[in-house]
């Protein structure tokens, strides 16, 4: 079938047909998302347990065990990592990457029941829970919280109870978590004195609280025709009704619980400090549902919390991240540069043709594509990210190229043929036609290989595949249809003689645009006489050729060692992560002193705008909350007009922070891309050893080494050093004896220390807990807590140190595990080098260490699975190399022919490794996409040259006649598509705009590859094609001869 005689003859029908293709597509766009990045899918199934007061050895080794061996059987299991600390145990199970999760959780439940079977027989060991990891699950939005007074557990009960419903009720939100101050409790703490002279003990109290304050139904009864329901109430209508509760007698005196305990309303001991710019506040992270619009979430809430400001003016919500307006600024920035790319090809487009119309014939293709490849993101159940758009910014300066070659190609027919337009639209599109699907498809083909890439960057990439390959193939489709039918009714022979020839038609109207257009005319007639100059000198110079042409790879090869080499470029969102870590045992009142220094020097920097500090708590993204009294952190949202960029801010901060004494400060940027990613570190080691005090030797002498390597900044290692503890001693005998058993020893030391939980304080539809606990300034000893009465079974009273001795001790804080075998993993922040550089330096490093014995080093698992995932890379190109061959040999119908063209291959080596050099931009796996279009664009331009060859050859034209009309005839096609190419990438390469460091590698990369590839494919080609043809002819002359 003739597409192009269908095309001119049918317009009405092809007009329809690609209407209904950017009318669906725009109405999908619509209707997609707006995210950061594709939905990943990461294959990890959890599993955490809490055993209240129970040591991390101790949840090692009757928790955390039995659940690995449990699960070690998993069918598609990668690895199992786990982390025991006090009271809590955390499982990681890392499945392979195609294994269905759901599945997969199912069975992790089913083994871990079973391991359940094997845990202690203790009623407070939490039910396992188990989940899976979903990136979506990370906050979205933070805010800093500030009522009318510093009150902060008045603002956390009434953020809890009243406002985040609210938040929580907007569209898209999945949950809100107010972090800092504490919650509200009613605190009975008790004088251990007074009990003991009562007769009485903590348990006792506890449950007589607990009996007291109760509501149960009673039956119902019948008065008169009204039956009624009978309910005894027991709960406390006042804190001084409970202060009142009658807790026993003694020497025939009633006891009133206020004779023993201070009833408060407050809260448990103070854990944590956060402040918003320095003053007393709670933080608020927000996360939203997996399926939701990251944008559309994010205003929604916005709506909310204005709303709430509106009515109650003394709470004030101040935002410190908000991953919607990176994902806005990224996805708008994308916009302006594609437009701005498509308006530069646009503008060589002209220059190249000299014709308003034509031009517009061609720049049409642009809208079509980009708009009907909306369809495609639609139906594939794909987001609008920053990937799927940066795809299509890319494809901006490439989806014009089959416009240009078949437009271009139809003006030669009628300039030299002497043909009508709507013959020259038919004969031009049909002859060109075979060359314009196998250059298409070389691309296409391409980007197949990044199908291929494992793990989370292959679920990244296929979209970015995708999203140019079916935008080339619209493009495709209107290059073979709507040019030939436009160009058969918009241009007119004559327009087209007057271009080609000026001086001919002096009655031409002459205006500023015409005599651009004859300049431009002059300039391109002088370089097609030029460069048939120079392949005249190439064809007798063919060695010369070739040698400049094998120097240019080989130069590109010593080069390359040279350009530093990375995985993902980093992402700068304005935001900074601050840590800061006191000694082991600070208590946190201390530790919120230096919080407060550090946050009076950040707030202090002239490009800071808010800041959200805690002590004792993690105000970061991952974990908001969470934190040891030692630990401090600081989330810092820079001002948006600042002149410093982010890495000038972090040094000097960096210095600033290192006055403060006796704190380790490391100052970060929050990468947004990584965070999602789970990739906080640059680098990194994981140490094993299953002595923990040689592991924990190793893990220090690694930081030390690691630490002194240039680029690798705020190493650390993932456990803190071993927390000073008391331990109690049970003699068993003495409280055999007397009655008391371990676990009374146990539950008195923590009812103490921690608090009891003994019931419920009702007030306003809201509950409170109530706990019993000796006061802080009762328990700070060993006296103090061998002082603490006892109960024995008989109804006695004793003092705990009549069974047990207390002594100070060490223990570790955290034992972490990866395959059953435990580890301390070290690693830092790479900064102004490359990570291939800073790996090399660190792994030579530690070469040099000697190791404690029992305990050796690995590189992280973050890079081993790293290398994993881009172990194919290499194989995919050369896969690639293989399929085009395969197809131009079908093309061809030659073995030979395809070599020549796959020549232009190493010409753009040269180009692709001096633009990384000389922009000190490292080669990673965008700059790797970069390299795969290479291959696929400077093939194109050889199929260009081949083809047309080929066919001159074919009506009877020798073979230098054949290149030397073939070449200039395709060198403006050629210089078109490239220029093109190279212009519609060059705003992507500046990197101006939100997130655009991810980009320009690859822009940069393909920028100059395509220079010297287009440059020297013009020369190199027509030389290789000559000795291969020679070699052909002399192969079937010996053939023939035998």
């Amino acid at each position: 079938m003739n597409l192009a005689k269908f095309a001119v003859t049918r317009p009405v029908a092809v007009t329809m047909r690609i209407a209904s293709l950017v009318v669906l597509g725009f109405i999908c766009l619509l209707r997609l998302p707006i995210d950061l990045l594709p939905r990943i899918d990461i294959p990890i199934v959890a599993v955490s347990v809490n055993w209240p007061n129970t040591s991390p050895e101790e949840m090692e080794t009757q928790i955390t065990r039995p659940i690995e061996q449990a699960v070690g059987s998993l069918r598609g299991l990668n690895m199992v990592s786990s982390s025991s600390s006090q009271g809590s145990t955390f499982v990681r199970v890392q499945l392979n990457y195609g294994v269905d999760v759901d599945a997969a959780s199912i069975d992790v439940m089913q083994m871990v029941q079973r391991a359940v079977g094997s845990f202690p027989n203790d009623p407070t060991i939490s039910p396992p829970r188990i989940f899976k990891f979903d990136p979506s699950t990370l906050p979205i939005l933070m805010y800093g919280i500030q009522g009318p007074d510093e009150d902060l557990i008045k603002l956390r009960s009434k953020m809890i109870n009243e406002i985040s419903p609210q938040i929580e009720a907007a569209d898209g939100v999945a949950a809100v978590n107010i972090s800092g101050g504490e919650d509200r409790a009613i605190m009975v703490e008790v004088d251990p004195e007074k009990l003991k002279s009562r007769n009485l003990s903590i348990a006792q109290l506890s449950a007589k609280i607990s009996a007291e304050n109760i509501s149960l139904p009673a039956g119902s009864a019948i008065q008169g025709k009204t039956q009624y329901t009978i309910r005894s109430v027991g709960y406390f209508k006042s804190l001084d009704e409970l202060r009142m509760m009658p807790i026993g007698s003694y020497n025939g005196n009633l006891v009133r619980l206020q004779e023993v305990a201070n009833v408060r309303d407050a809260s448990q001991d103070i854990l944590s400090y956060t402040r918003v710019n320095g003053k007393p506040a709670l933080v608020m992270t927000v996360t939203k549902q997996n399926d939701a619009n990251t944008v559309e979430t994010s205003k929604n809430v916005e709506k909310v919390l204005a709303d709430i400001e509106h009515r109650d003016p003394s709470l004030h919500f101040a935002k410190a991240y908000d991953q919607a307006k990176f994902i806005s600024d990224s996805v708008d920035d994308l916009f302006h540069t594609a437009v701005i790319g498509a308006i530069l090809a646009i503008l060589i487009i002209t220059f190249f043709l000299r014709n308003l119309k034509s031009t517009f014939v061609v720049a049409l293709s642009i809208p079509i594509s980009i708009i009907s490849t909306f369809t495609l993101l639609y139906f594939c159940g794909f987001t609008l990210n920053t990937i799927s758009l940066s795809g299509l910014a890319l494809a901006s300066g490439l989806i014009v190229d089959d416009a240009i070659v078949v437009l271009e190609n139809i003006y030669r027919h009628i300039e030299k043929a002497k043909q009508g337009r709507v013959d020259a639209a038919i004969s031009g599109t049909q002859e060109i036609l075979s060359a314009v699907f196998a250059s298409t498809f070389t691309i296409m083909i391409v980007f197949l290989p990044l199908l291929l890439i494992k793990g989370q960057s292959g679920q990244i990439f296929t979209q970015f595949a995708l999203v140019i390959i079916f935008s080339l193939a619209v493009s495709l489709l209107d290059a073979t249809s709507i040019v030939p039918m436009l160009t058969s009714r918009m241009v007119s022979e004559e327009e087209v003689l007057e271009e080609a020839d000026p001086e001919n038609h002096p009655h031409k109207k002459v205006t500023p645009v015409t005599r651009f257009m004859d300049w431009a005319g002059t300039v391109l007639h002088r370089l097609d006489s030029a460069y048939r100059r120079g392949l005249e000198w190439t064809l007798s110079r063919r060695g010369t050729v070739l040698l400049i042409g094998g120097l240019s790879v080989i130069g590109a090869l010593l080069i390359w060692p040279m350009v530093g080499k990375e995985n993902f470029p980093k992402s700068d969102s304005g935001n900074l992560n601050v840590r800061l870590r006191l000694p082991i045992g600070t208590p946190v009142n201390v530790t919120d002193g230096l919080v407060k220094q550090m946050e009076a020097i950040i707030l202090d920097d002239k490009d800071v705008d808010v800041v959200i500090a805690g002590a004792g708590a993690n105000v970061g993204l991952r974990g908001a909350g969470g934190g040891g009294p030692n630990n401090g952190s600081a989330t810092v949202q820079l001002k948006l007009n600042r002149k410093s960029s982010t890495e000038e801010v972090i040094k000097r901060l960096q210095g600033k922070l290192a006055v403060l004494p006796g704190v380790r400060a490391q100052v970060s940027p929050l990468d947004v891309v990584q965070n999602i990613l789970g990739n906080n570190t640059g680098f990194g080691v994981d140490v094993y050893g299953q002595d923990l005090p040689s592991l924990t030797a190793a893990a220090k002498m690694v930081e030390e080494t690691l630490s002194k390597v240039p680029g690798l900044q705020n190493v650390d290692v993932s456990v803190d050093d071993t927390l000073p503890e008391i331990e109690m001693s049970v003699n068993r005998e003495k409280a055999s004896t007397l009655g008391v058993s371990f676990n009374d020893v146990a539950s008195v030391i923590s009812s103490s220390t921690s608090g009891k939980l003994s019931s419920y304080y009702q007030e306003k539809g809201f509950q409170y807990p109530i706990y019993v606990q000796v006061p802080e300034d009762k328990r700070q000893t060993i006296e103090q807590l061998e002082n603490l009465p006892v109960t024995t079974q008989n109804g006695t009273t004793i003092i705990l140190g009549q069974v047990a001795n207390a002594a100070y001790g060490m223990g570790p804080t955290q034992i972490s595990r990866q395959n059953r075998q435990r580890v301390i993993s070290v690693g830092g922040n790479v900064q102004d080098r490359s990570d291939s550089d800073v790996q090399a330096d660190a792994l030579a490093a530690l070469a040099k260490l000697k190791m404690p014995e029992g305990t050796y080093y690995t590189l992280g698992v973050r890079q081993l699975q790293q290398g994993q995932e881009y172990s194919g890379l290499g194989l995919a190109v050369v896969l690639a190399v293989a399929l085009i061959y395969m197809l131009l040999a079908a093309q061809f119908e030659s073995f030979l022919y395809p070599l020549v063209v796959l020549f232009s291959v190493p010409l753009c080596a040269i180009g692709f490794v001096l633009a990384l050099f000389l922009t000190d931009r490292a080669f990673g796996l965008t700059a790797f996409i970069g390299l795969l279009m290479l291959v696929g664009i400077s093939v194109k331009n050889g199929i260009l040259l081949v083809d047309y060859t080929n066919q001159l050859r074919a009506r009877g034209i020798d073979r230098h006649d054949a290149l030397l009309t073939a070449g200039p005839t395709r060198l403006r096609p050629i210089l078109m598509t490239s220029l093109c190419a190279i212009l519609g990438m060059a705003p992507l390469a500046l990197g101006i705009g939100t997130g655009s460091e991810l980009y320009v590698p690859l822009a940069t990369a393909v920028m100059g590859g395509l220079a010297t590839s287009t440059i020297l494919t013009l020369f190199v080609i027509p030389a290789v094609y000559t000795i291969f043809d020679d070699i052909k002819a002399k192969y079937y002359a010996r053939k023939e001869a035998k």
